[in-house]
């Protein structure tokens, strides 16, 4: 998907934001400042969020002396979510369509984004269950959703941020429990970036117990197909499903030939355009 307007200044604010509330050497962050608006104003239409937040990060890095670290703010949101694991996976189960329950909630769960949202809390967990409880899944995707898993015998699952990959895993827990011949393969980040998976992440909520687990081989915050790791493009290419939560994904892999589905929450006003869904809402597409 092309760069635009929205993106650059979005990703500007969040990087300056969270750089201001660093102890930080006022020359050096006014450097900082100065730079990333170039990278931002600088970046070709025909790049994308994901590839330029990685050149934030590095900046970040060079300058300010190491990359922005969301490790307490990762460990939070899953600590709170691992606490409400179990009472969320029984209320799933015990709904009319527990695969449907699922999905409502991997798609609210991507709110939590400190790429677009760089003041998050501990509330915002409230805010997705709410979310979840109020969304809606699109009745044809759902459809041909249940009817692939039911053909298939080997699902890739891109991962995105911290804290939704709990809902992640129940998610998984429920397709496991429906479809349980399916193998899953967890796909993460190969290095830290913002508040997304990595490997490490994904065992401390005990990912591994459901799924393959493996890291794309990149620290950008998506799955950019002439960086990733042979592995991960072998697993995209053999995979019967491909499904992708976020918009670091979505805004990677969508247009590249790829059928899969795409789960997520419109945080951009490009995104809602293009798809023609609210802007905040959660969606699953298909391509």
């Amino acid at each position: 998907m092309t760069l635009d307007d929205e993106c650059r200044d979005c990703l500007y604010g969040s990087q300056t934001k969270k750089a201001e509330a660093m102890d930080t050497d006022a020359g050096k962050l006014a450097l900082f400042k100065q730079k990333a608006r170039f990278i931002c104003d600088s970046a070709p239409e025909s790049g994308c969020a994901p590839l330029l937040c990685r050149d934030l990060n590095l900046l970040h890095g060079q300058i300010l002396g190491k990359p922005l670290d969301y490790s307490k703010e990762k460990k939070m949101f899953n600590s709170r979510l691992l606490e409400m694991e179990d009472a969320l996976h029984a209320s799933i189960q015990a709904s009319e369509d527990p695969l449907k329950e699922a999905l409502k909630y991997a798609m609210a769960s991507n709110y939590i984004d400190y790429a677009r949202i760089y003041n998050l809390d501990k509330g915002a967990v409230e805010l997705v269950i709410q979310a979840a409880r109020e969304s809606r899944v699109d009745e044809n995707v759902y459809a041909m959703f249940r009817k692939d898993l039911s053909a298939a015998k080997t699902l890739c699952y891109l991962h995105d941020n911290c804290g939704e990959i709990v809902l992640d895993k129940i998610l998984i827990r429920i397709i496991k429990e429906q479809y349980p011949a399916l193998e899953v393969t967890s796909v993460v980040r190969g290095k830290p970036v913002i508040n997304d998976v990595t490997e490490e992440d994904a065992r401390d909520i005990g990912l591994y117990d459901l799924a393959r687990v493996i890291g794309n081989g990149t620290d950008v915050p998506g799955t950019p197909l002439g960086e990733v790791s042979a592995e991960t493009l072998s697993v995209l290419a053999c995979s019967d499903v491909i499904f992708s939560k976020g918009l670091g994904n979505l805004e990677t892999l969508y247009g590249e030939g790829y059928s899969a589905y795409y789960c997520f929450c419109c945080k951009c006003r490009h995104i809602a355009e293009r798809f023609s869904i609210p802007l905040w809402s959660a969606a699953i597409v298909a391509e």
